[in-house]
């Protein structure tokens, strides 16, 4: 009976022994990686230590984005997203290049607006008008654009047999354009000298090739009429021509001469089928043909009809300020002879 109670009394002294130590290792398990409470002690007689310098916190990482959302050609720095994209796979613009924003028409077989049919019982004539457009002034210049200039153009059309010059201005006599380039051929009479002694032997005649540019004058010819019809003052062109200055073997300025004349709705055809372009007075889209009808050019009177058949200047031969009141009382006879008509 004691031997059972004994061995009962060691089993439960066993049995505590072992659940507190199994409860010291679950304590110990919960308060590791924790730092123990230090208690703050007052020690005002002590000398205070070195204050620890605070650690400086690190940089936070650039943020980058997942590899998922970054294509292959892009590279990710820092937040921004560069593209090292080089491409070579695009082809070549081969459209025809345009020299400026204007992009130029074609009027390669345009043909000229016909005027309407006039009948001769209904018109009253009024007078001639001779007119020199100076292709010097900058009003003017359209018709000597370097390389297409208006000569060039009938001098070509005369070569290809396109137009029919004329060697009157009464549209007679028809010339060809072997005899307008010999009449335009201008010659010189120049010395010769010996090579070896450098003495004058005589003279010869040199002749210069033909420049369209050196055209700086074009005339024309037109007349002024009252359509009962229509009710309105005509102004009509009926004659063109270039103007030729004649110098001397010097260089001094002897006269002017026509080399020839073109019949005017002779030319139309051809001039309705260039184009002319000027930037400075906001001209495109418009042709040579054009710009005489709408009589978009300067001019100057130098003739009217008269019984002697006198110009301006042969009235007024030296006096070059008569001329030119001349030619402003003609204008403005014109202009006050269209007013009369719509007068009641």
């Amino acid at each position: 009976m004691k031997k059972s109670i004994s061995l009962v009394i060691l089993v439960l002294l066993f049995t505590g022994v072992f659940t507190a130590l199994q409860a010291q290792n679950k304590g110990k398990g919960k308060g590791k990686g924790k730092k123990p409470k230090t208690e703050q002690v007052d020690n005002k007689d002590t000398p205070a230590a070195d204050p620890v310098k605070p650690r400086s916190e690190p940089k936070p990482a650039p943020v980058v984005a997942p590899e998922d959302q970054l294509d292959s050609n892009h590279l990710a720095i820092d937040t921004l997203v560069v593209d090292t994209t080089i491409s070579n796979d695009y082809t070549l613009e081969n459209s025809r290049p345009v020299d400026g924003f204007y992009k130029q028409t074609m009027l390669k077989g345009a043909k000229p607006f016909a005027f309407p049919k006039v009948n001769k019982n209904n018109i009253k004539f009024y007078k001639r008008i001779w007119r020199d457009i100076d292709l010097t002034d900058s009003v003017n210049r359209i018709f000597a654009t370097p390389g297409e200039t208006l000569m060039q153009l009938i001098m070509d059309a005369i070569r290809t047999n396109r137009l029919i010059p004329y060697a009157d201005e009464g549209f007679k006599s028809q010339l060809n354009y072997r005899k307008v380039m010999k009449i335009f051929t201008d010659s010189a009479i120049v010395p010769t000298f010996d090579s070896v002694t450098g003495e004058q032997t005589g003279t010869r005649t040199v002749f210069n090739e033909f420049n369209a540019d050196s055209v700086t004058k074009m005339e024309i010819k037109e007349d002024i009429f009252f359509d009962k019809t229509r009710g309105r003052v005509i102004t009509q062109i009926i004659g063109l021509a270039p103007v030729r200055k004649l110098k001397s073997s010097t260089g001094e300025f002897i006269a002017e001469q026509h080399p020839f004349w073109l019949y005017f709705p002779q030319c139309r055809n051809l001039f309705a089928a260039k184009e002319v372009i000027d930037p400075q007075r906001d001209i495109y889209n418009m042709s040579y043909d054009d710009l005489f009808i709408q009589r978009n050019f300067k001019t100057t009177i130098v003739k009217e009809s008269n019984p002697a058949d006198l110009r301006i200047k042969d009235k007024y031969p030296s006096d070059e300020q008569k001329q030119k009141r001349e030619a402003e009382r003609i204008e403005r006879e014109i202009n006050n002879y269209k007013l009369k008509m719509w007068k009641f």
